[in-house]
């Protein structure tokens, strides 16, 4: 669905225009649903707003803290490039498991180095934390694959001609097309019950809990070319 047709939709929902329900106001009421919606379309395929992004690696003398991206629900995986050219898997390892001291950096050199298995990352204050042998500047090279809320709808999108599914580059994400009509009625919802004198809801509106429950069936495990291998449990230890 277009950004002008949901719009168009969610005003016909509510029996409002451009006036009476502002641009603003709806973008304001849409991602705060969008954000909601997220949470549970993650459960059903938890990799379907999953991006890559690199960024540079710097001279551990300097820091080891790396902010993490600000629209981040979960962490897939972490790699980080020491040499410039390998990748190398870090495992994440937490503070609690630390048992000597890491307050400096010659203290955690002489625990841990470059290679894989010996080298980890911590989630700790929002940032992620390396743990590791000394570390260079390399321009992108540290990656993380994570689980990204998708992007939030602006004004703009509210004219546009673009599907709302379409994500706008390779580190965006947006609401599957098959959730816009659910968005739009949530949203109504929503508006309806924000009223100084709350507006009934409509018999579709009521039903919006069961419609969004079986939505969420229907994208679990969209790809249906899979192999199932039935296995006979082993009974060996019951012959003679």
């Amino acid at each position: 669905m277009t950004g002008a047709n949901f719009a168009s939709l969610v005003r016909f929902y509510t029996r409002t225009n451009s006036t009476t329900f502002t641009d603003a106001n709806l973008v304001l009421i849409a991602n705060t649903v969008k954000d909601d919606f997220a949470k549970e379309i993650t459960k059903a395929d938890e990799d379907i707003f999953g991006v890559s992004a690199t960024r540079d690696l710097i001279a551990s003398t300097t820091s080891r803290e790396y902010d993490l991206p600000s629209d981040l629900m979960k962490i897939k995986r972490v790699e980080a490039m020491f040499d410039g050219t390998n990748w190398v898997k870090l495992f994440e390892k937490d503070l609690t498991d630390f048992r000597r001291a890491i307050g400096n950096e010659t203290a955690i050199t002489s625990q841990f180095s470059n290679k894989e298995g010996e080298a980890f990352y911590e989630l700790f204050r929002k940032s992620l934390w390396l743990y590791s042998g000394t570390i260079a500047a390399v321009t992108s090279g540290l990656k993380l694959w994570y689980i990204m809320y998708p992007e939030d709808l602006t004004t703009d999108d509210l004219s546009g001609s673009v599907d709302l599914s379409t994500d706008p580059d390779t580190t965006s994400a947006q609401i599957p097309r098959e959730l816009h009509e659910l968005w739009a009625r949530r949203i109504s919802i929503t508006w309806k019950s924000t009223r100084d004198k709350p507006i009934p809801l409509t018999e579709t509106e009521r039903l919006f809990g069961d419609d969004f429950k079986s939505a969420m069936e229907a994208i679990t495990n969209p790809n249906l070319d899979r192999s199932i291998e039935g296995k006979i449990p082993d009974d060996s230890h019951l012959q003679y």
